[in-house]
Formats: structure tokens, C-alpha cells, sequence
């Protein structure tokens, strides 16, 4: 059998190329949604890295029997998840996971359950989440009208001895070959818009965007700056960012701003309605104050709790 090539080197180059992680189904964005109607990212990249974790591995027999077995690939009898894991690896809050994985079970899709479990070295930890998956409710979501087949397709792979473009599913000569070549700036346009368009709803989810600016309808203005801000650096392919002066490698800024929820936000835009300096460099002054927000808001916290409770005390 004969596959031919499309011309197109990026896409030659990744043919028959198995990827592994987390696969996100398109019909999810319809089937996942907030109470806008809109996807619920949060959810939808949650139950992606839950589907990873469930997809079964595949171990062929050394016998020339032919058997399959397949293995799972997490440890106990369910999935160990956790909201720190999440928080890690997605930058959500553990207050959006939560809510995505509430999201997740009115759909039908996973089960939280919540043991006791004895580690290793002896110690008893309590409330340690395991998450229960319903394959089948999974598969209708997926497959909604089975307009698809659910089973796997047996791969294809290319031959690098024609240069000629013919069907997947064609061998031999074709004489009326199918091209697929063309790629336009308007194409490159909408791909770039999507994934900029994608982004920016992460990030809004990521900060409460939807209670946010009811709670602060006056300054929507600039928050929609901030998201606007945070998407552009998150899809930066710069090595570093320059952060009050100072170059900052561009990982160190992405995670940080990864960890910037509603409440982080909220401190944000109290400090600049309490500065009274006329800021010059407006984007160079958010960054800063956005890089510095997840370090900073957590021991001012602290300073207020600490006077809070001494006033307590000294009135007491």
C-alpha cells in the first residue's frame, strides 16, 4: 500500500507519529458547559487528564498465541486524584477544580470518592480523593449520534516512495490523485485566532471572570487588560520578560501568573486604585504587578489575620 504525501512538511514530518497525553474530544465543548452555555474549560481539561489516566495500556503475549493484555495504569482499584495535582499541573485553584469536578458528576461522567488510606511509612491520611469514571456515559458524550465509530482504526503509514497525494484508504496508482496543499494566510489568521480565543477563556475561568466583574463592574476596563495581558504571555514564545526592570525567565512568569485567581485579582486592583502615581508604561506596570501578586497577597493575608487577631486580644 502506497500513502501519499501532502507537500506540506510539518504535516509529513508528524504522520504516524504516536503522541501521547491528554486528547480533548471536540464534541465535549458542546456536551461540557458553564452556566453561560459556554465550555467549561476546567472541566473539560479535567476529564481529559482523567480519560489519560483510564486509557488502558496494551501488552502483546511473547508467545506466537497472539494475546492481548491490557494493564491500567494508575495503582489502586480507582484513580487517586487530588486539587493540589490539578493546581500543579493546570494552574486551576483548588476552588475551580472543585467546581469543575461538581460539573463533571451532575453530568454523569465521574464519582468522588473520599478514604482513608494507610501510606507506606504507616501514617493514616483521611479525605484522600479517588474519582470513579463512567466509560459509558463518556462514550455518548464523545459519540453523541454514533456518527463516528468508537473502536480504533488501524494506522496508516507513509511511504516515502511517491511523492504523489492519494487517499488513506487507496493503494496502487491513482491517476486522479487528491491534493490538499493549500495554505493561505487567512487559514495561519483563524488558526492563530482560535488558539489566542481558547486561551484567553482559560485564563478567564482561571480568575472568575464572570464574578469578577460583577464585583467590580467599574473596572471591567482594566481587567479585561489584565486578561488580555496574561493570555499574550502565556502564548509568548519569549525566553524572558522584563519584570520592573529586570529580565525574568519567561517559565518562572507563566507560572506565576498561573496561580493568580479572583481573590489575586481583587488585590491587584486595590493597589492601583490606592497608588496615586501617574503610571507611564502601563503594561510594564500590570506585568509587574500581576508577577508579583501570588507572592505578595498571601503574606499580606497573613499581616491582616496576625493584627486582626492581636486587636482581639489587646481588647479583650
Amino acid at each position: 500500500m502506497q500513502v501519499s504525501k501532502t507537500g506540506i512538511k510539518s504535516v509529513d514530518a508528524l504522520y504516524g507519529i504516536d503522541f501521547t497525553g491528554n486528547v480533548i474530544p471536540h464534541k465535549w465543548y458542546d456536551a461540557i458547559t458553564n452556566d453561560a452555555g459556554k465550555p467549561h474549560l476546567a472541566a473539560i481539561v479535567i476529564l481529559a487528564e482523567i480519560l489519560y489516566w483510564h486509557r488502558p495500556r496494551e501488552e502483546c503475549d511473547e508467545s506466537d498465541s497472539g494475546r492481548i493484555t491490557i494493564s491500567k495504569r494508575f495503582k489502586a482499584d480507582q484513580l487517586q486524584l487530588s486539587y493540589q495535582q490539578l493546581n500543579r499541573k493546570f494552574g486551576f485553584s483548588k476552588d475551580q477544580s472543585r467546581r469543575a469536578m461538581d460539573k463533571l458528576e451532575k453530568l454523569g461522567l465521574v464519582k468522588r470518592h473520599f478514604k482513608t488510606v494507610i501510606t507506606p511509612s504507616g501514617d493514616k491520611r483521611g479525605n484522600v480523593m479517588y474519582v470513579e469514571l463512567f466509560a459509558d456515559r463518556l462514550i455518548e458524550i464523545t459519540y453523541p449520534d454514533m456518527t463516528a465509530d468508537p473502536c480504533r482504526k488501524n494506522p496508516t503509514r507513509v511511504s516515502d516512495k511517491t511523492d504523489k497525494v492519494m487517499g488513506n484508504t487507496q493503494t496502487g496508482d491513482v491517476k486522479n490523485p487528491m491534493t490538499n496543499t493549500k495554505n493561505t494566510t487567512e487559514i495561519t489568521n483563524k488558526d492563530h485566532l482560535s488558539v489566542y480565543q481558547y486561551e484567553r477563556a482559560r485564563v478567564r475561568e482561571q480568575v472568575g471572570y464572570e464574578y469578577l466583574v460583577i464585583d467590580r463592574k467599574n473596572d471591567r476596563g482594566i481587567i479585561d487588560n489584565m486578561i488580555d495581558l496574561i493570555t499574550e504571555i502565556n502564548l509568548s514564545g519569549k525566553n524572558s520578560h522584563t519584570i520592573n526592570g529586570e529580565q525574568i525567565p519567561a517559565t518562572i512568569v507563566k507560572n506565576r501568573l498561573r496561580a493568580i485567581d479572583i481573590d489575586m485579582m481583587k488585590s491587584v486592583l486595590d493597589n492601583i486604585q490606592s497608588s496615586g502615581n501617574k503610571v507611564r508604561n502601563v503594561r510594564g506596570y500590570l506585568l509587574t504587578a500581576l508577577y508579583n501578586t501570588p507572592v505578595t497577597y498571601e503574606a499580606d493575608l497573613d499581616m491582616k489575620v496576625r493584627h486582626d487577631m492581636y486587636g482581639m486580644e489587646a481588647g479583650a
